[in-house]
């Protein structure tokens, strides 16, 4: 068994490690993980060696082939999780629309045009400006998610779906610096007749489509459920400048969807 075990945990480092440090995995989950995976893929071998005879070669391509399909089994059962989640009941707070770490917090002036940022370039988000939801200035939050992250995301205020707006854009990595300019991407507006909120959905290069659960005129429920993206993304949340308005999360703070409070207004109004 010992040498099942050995070769298991080794493959699983070799062939995992490099991936969670490629796509800034959770450095303890992914670890915790590959420890399951190579103890898994050893036992698997093992026992399949009670009834068939394997040599070395075998049980190394045997081993390999166990650690991806059980890693890609894991991946798809963090992604595809869907749990039940309790907003906070405050009235005058604005909660996370998506599980990931903020990445920045960046102010919009009256009258600029807004843009979403990576890597430390600029992308004016002109196709937006139509709305009027920058006309007083505010703020952009943008917020990263992995495949580890739960990616169905939520309403971060109640209110009327004021806007959907929905660019098929083309399947670039987010790593790339036009990404934000040509990836997929869906605009949601909520509208709760005091202050309106913007949620930008932002695709990445193994996203096949953006899934919206809601349509324009229809009233949603804070911390409900209003669309998933699917595999690696980004989400921006817009908050416009309120005179009470106090943001509660900073850069690298890990936020969950219809759970964190990312801003509250302080004195309970809009105005």
């Amino acid at each position: 068994m010992g040498i099942f075990l050995f070769i298991g945990l080794a493959l699983a480092f070799l062939v995992l490690v490099p991936l969670i440090i490629k796509w800034e995995l959770n450095k303890r989950i992914s670890l915790i993980a590959c420890i399951f995976v190579g103890i898994s893929s050893g036992v698997i071998t093992f026992g399949v060696s009670k009834f068939y005879p394997l040599g070395f070669l075998v049980l190394v391509i045997l081993e390999f082939l166990l650690i991806m399909i059980i890693a890609a089994l894991l991946i798809l059962w963090r992604f595809y999780r869907d749990p039940e989640r309790k907003p906070p009941e405050e009235e005058n707070s604005i909660i996370s629309p998506a599980d990931g770490t903020v990445i920045y917090i960046k102010r919009i002036e009256n009258g600029e045009v807004p843009f979403s940022e990576k890597n430390g370039r600029k992308f004016p988000l002109t196709e937006f400006v139509e709305s009027d939801l920058f006309s007083r200035g505010g703020y952009i939050i943008g917020i990263s998610m992995t495949f580890l992250d739960v990616h169905v995301n939520r309403a971060p205020i109640a209110g009327r779906v004021a806007l959907i707006k929905h660019i098929k854009g083309q399947f670039f990595s987010l790593k790339k610096k036009d990404a934000i300019l040509k990836n997929e991407r869906v605009l949601t507006v909520l509208d709760n007749d005091r202050f309106k909120i913007g949620i930008v959905q932002i695709a990445s290069r193994l996203v096949r489509r953006i899934v919206p659960y809601i349509q324009e005129a229809n009233m949603v429920l804070k911390g409900e459920r209003i669309g998933m993206i699917k595999f690696g993304s980004q989400v921006d949340l817009i908050v416009p400048d309120l005179p009470s308005l106090k943001i509660e999360v900073k850069p690298q703070d890990y936020v969950k969807a219809g759970i964190t409070r990312i801003a509250v207004i302080m004195n309970g109004k809009s105005e």
